[in-house]
């Protein structure tokens, strides 16, 4: 008597791998967003000691540090911002990835539900199969027994 076979499990194995490529993308995705997110955090950090520096120059009076203090400054702020849409874009990456993800999953699910409905419908038939079986045995041994 021969196993189990779902005859889609090559169509199931290559939409786990699609769905491991997906995680994989994602968590990709993910990686580059933090690293974008650091790097935004990293010129806020860079404004922010600046501040406190010009706030020192301004006390003492220093004029050109002062001058350079705001350069600089407006300089962080035009690369805070393209940062900010950079880091924008990342994030819509990552949400792409994730809707692609789920939909690769429920792919993934919808297969495993139709293997395991395969298995079971498999199973009462090897049970029908098994008591016709030992139903033809039983009448056998009676006619035996009864001749």
């Amino acid at each position: 008597m021969a196993g189990f076979k779902f005859r889609l499990e090559t169509v199931l194995g290559l939409a786990i791998r699609i769905q491991d490529q997906k995680a994989q993308a994602m968590a990709d995705a993910q990686a580059a967003l933090q690293a974008e997110e650091a790097r935004l955090q990293g010129y806020l950090s860079q404004q922010a000691a600046t501040r406190v520096e010009l706030l020192a120059a301004q006390q003492q009076g220093d004029l050109q540090s002062i001058r350079w203090g705001l350069d600089f400054l407006a300089r962080l702020a035009g690369q805070e911002a393209s940062q900010r849409a950079v880091a924008q874009v990342a994030a819509e990456k990552v949400e792409t990835a994730r809707a692609e993800l789920m939909t690769a999953a429920q792919k993934v699910q919808v297969l495993e539900k139709l293997k395991k409905k395969a298995r079971e419908d498999w199973q009462k038939k090897q049970d029908r199969i098994e008591a016709l079986f030992i139903d033809e045995l039983a009448t056998i041994r009676y006619a035996r027994e009864g001749s």
